[in-house]
């Protein structure tokens, strides 16, 4: 990846639509248009109609130009945009005369990736970027767009400030006096510690939610042969998902639907019955059955029968489900399991709100800020291990001055790393190659 050259890509998906739009950024940017364009001026943030033609002077479209000069532009770089009708052919024909006039293809997420280089966003907000292109929901975007306007940015820069003028006041004690710290003085510089771990800690704290809301959750049904499972998942969905028959064995595969519950992606597992049985591939499919149950965030147990024991997992969420409600007339009063009717759709809104419970996604607010990268939590649980380690120097008769500056100054790398500052090219090229070309 080359920087200080001029990119195209198109920033719209491949296809057939009724606009499509080009982006060139570089220092070449306006002087490429100006060859297309025919010599053409155009002003900084207004579009402008005008026909943009090929080397051969041939008409490649007539189409809406904008230009958008550095360092007031997404990139921070003089930044084209052509809004071209949405034919395939016409977008290729675009890239390819400005690629023949000096331009470069862009790569995946170069144009984010001169944005955060020109100090236009951090790395959060980057990360920010490729989150809400993904996002599966309304409320996922909304989050993803806080993050991008700076919210998690502020909370980080606040941390930043108060660790560096911790970090001031210890190297003071350090450099200067020659004496042992007072007591008030320790007492100040504690609670300043105290109060930060606070703040650590709840930012640590939002990454389930967070991760929830921007990745989604798996829920697995399980459950003996013909108990119901897969009339409860085409309940679930809305429509015949799996194949229902009153022979034993019917699902053999596991089958998966995607549904939004609260805002929160959730992908719903019906799986094979869970039996003994020589079928080979029966077999296979129970074998499937518990490595689906190993990577779920939530087991519904289903049964038929108040008297068969529902399953167990050690360490996993389960909710305990009896079907077939329509078909008892004996009304069983334990509130630790949902009854419900798969075929007749009695009793699934409380089965859904007990999901929704147990996953947390009742827990979520756009108007909070959440972490929701690996990469973001590992940075934070980072900086709050220097800072659990350096509070245990204030439990000391004698506080020891230089292994307190030590931790805290690694405490404030990790900050300087989450936002991109001191981050290595390795970690750079894995947030960044997650875009699209025209991001």
């Amino acid at each position: 990846m080359t920087f200080g050259d001029t990119i195209v890509a198109p920033t719209t998906p491949y296809g057939h639509s009724s606009v499509a739009i080009i982006r060139i950024s570089g220092s070449d940017a306006a002087k490429l248009l100006s060859k297309l364009s025919g010599g053409r001026n155009f002003s900084n943030r207004r579009a402008t109609l005008s026909s943009l033609k090929d080397l051969d002077g041939n008409l490649i479209d007539r189409c809406l130009v904008t230009v958008f000069l550095g360092p007031g532009s997404y990139t921070g770089e003089d930044v084209v945009e052509i809004y071209s009708h949405g034919n395939p052919s016409i977008v290729e024909a675009f890239v390819n005369t400005i690629c023949d006039l000096g331009g470069r293809l862009a790569e995946p997420g170069e144009f984010t990736r001169r944005s955060f280089l020109n100090g236009k966003i951090d790395l959060v907000q980057a990360e920010a970027v490729a989150a809400l292109v993904r996002s599966k929901s309304i409320e996922a975007s909304r989050s993803q767009q806080k993050v991008l306007g700076g919210s998690l940015s502020k909370i980080l820069a606040a941390l930043q400030s108060n660790l560096s003028a911790l970090l001031s006041r210890i190297e003071h004690q350090l450099d200067i006096s020659e004496e042992a710290i007072s007591l008030s003085e320790k007492k100040s510089l504690s609670n300043l510690l105290v109060k930060i771990m606070s703040t650590v800690n709840h930012l640590k704290s939002t990454f389930s939610l967070g991760r929830l809301l921007n990745r989604g959750a798996t829920v697995v049904i399980v459950g003996e042969t013909n108990v119901g499972k897969s009339t409860l998942l085409n309940c679930l969905a809305g429509l015949d998902r799996a194949i229902v028959s009153h022979i034993p064995g019917t699902t053999r595969d596991s089958i998966e639907v995607e549904l939004l519950l609260g805002g929160v992606p959730v992908l719903f597992i019906d799986t094979a019955g869970l039996r003994a049985t020589q079928d080979v591939i029966e077999e296979e499919g129970v074998r499937r059955t518990y490595r689906h149950i190993k990577g779920a965030d939530l087991i519904v147990s289903l049964t038929d029968n108040p008297d068969k024991k529902h399953f167990t997992q050690t360490g996993k969420s389960i909710i305990s489900v009896l079907n077939k409600k329509d078909l008892r007339k004996k009304k069983i009063n334990d509130k630790s399991i949902i009854h419900i009717s798969a075929k007749t759709n009695t009793g699934i809104e409380a089965l859904k709100n007990r999901i929704v419970a147990e996953l947390g996604i009742n827990k979520i607010s756009t108007e909070d800020t959440y972490l929701s990268t690996n990469r973001q939590y590992r940075a934070i649980d980072s900086c709050g291990s220097a800072l659990s380690r350096a509070k245990t120097f204030f439990d000391s008769n004698v506080l020891d001055v230089e292994l307190l500056s030590f931790e805290i100054r690694a405490s404030l790398d990790a900050i300087d790393t989450l936002l991109g500052k001191t981050s290595p090219d390795d970690i750079l090229n894995r947030v960044f190659a997650t875009m699209c070309v025209g991001k």
